[in-house]
């Protein structure tokens, strides 16, 4: 197994890579990421800088067969379904009273959701909570809470962009920083991505099917319609979590060993920060 150190500093390397070298590489390349992409091109480029390249990544530092593993694929995929799409609920019946559905041709809906949902839940999910996150908490040996502020900071910045004014932008940022320690708490919690993936595609989902607001920050009605799908989150969890003979204060535990989430230090109970 590789050192705690050698894991944080190559996985905040690749993160900032990812963040900040982007764009210059992909210019070098000829690509202007400015312009509109098609379909193929946009899946080529969030498959390889989301996916892709922390795959390669985590083959160097734990080997290719436990690539899957350490991104947190191998979990049940219809329990993540089930609980994803009854967490989001209050979000989909709120806007279905409160606002009109989005007045634009079928094949643009299914675009938005190809792009602005599909693709945001399962790449931003395993690049930042499984990739950043979870190498960080489980390897890097960094607590809980340090882990998951990093991951949510950097998650926070990589929403930046919807915003051209100070104010949005650190609402933006505020709001989407705290989804992804929510996120992060999700994951421990279920001991499943597959839970937060499908939050975060069916939240993003409802949220450009109606006509509520092109940013994360949003109103007032939708964001008490949030705030409830994210009271009715930590409810359903702790119920799973009681289940399971565990609390909400996963960040006590020691990780299971569990093709699910994989073992890091299966005798040793995480650091409180």
């Amino acid at each position: 197994m590789k050192s705690p150190l050698l894991i944080i500093l190559v996985i905040i390397s690749t993160t900032a890579l990812g963040y900040a070298g982007r764009q210059p590489i992909m210019a070098a390349l000829g690509v202007d990421t400015t312009t509109t992409f098609t379909i193929w091109q946009y899946t080529a480029y969030r498959g390889f800088w989301n996916l892709l390249l922390p795959a390669l990544v985590l083959a160097l530092l734990h080997g290719p067969r436990r690539v899957f593993d350490e991104l947190g694929w191998n979990a049940p995929v219809l329990k993540g379904l089930l609980a994803g799409f009854v967490i989001t609920l209050p979000m989909l019946v709120g806007f279905a009273i409160m606002f009109a559905p989005v007045d634009m041709p079928l094949n643009k809906i299914l675009l938005k959701f190809y792009t602005g949902s599909f693709w945001a839940g399962l790449a931003e999910e395993t690049f930042y909570r499984a990739f950043l996150f979870g190498q960080l908490y489980r390897h890097g040996r960094v607590p809980f809470w340090l882990a998951a502020t990093a991951q949510g900071l950097f998650f926070g910045m990589a929403h930046l962009y919807q915003a051209q004014d100070i104010l949005p932008a650190l609402g933006i940022f505020a709001i989407t920083s705290m989804g992804g320690v929510w996120f992060a708490w999700l994951w421990v919690s279920w001991r499943n991505l597959w839970v937060p993936v499908v939050v975060h595609i069916l939240m993003n989902a409802w949220w450009g099917l109606f006509a509520v607001d092109n940013t994360a920050l949003g109103g007032w009605v939708a964001n008490g319609c949030r705030v409830l799908t994210i009271a009715l989150s930590i409810w359903l969890t702790i119920r799973e979590l009681r289940k399971q003979g565990r609390t909400a204060w996963v960040w006590r535990e020691a990780v299971p060993a569990s093709p699910r989430m994989p073992d890091a230090r299966l005798q040793t109970a995480h650091p409180v920060l």
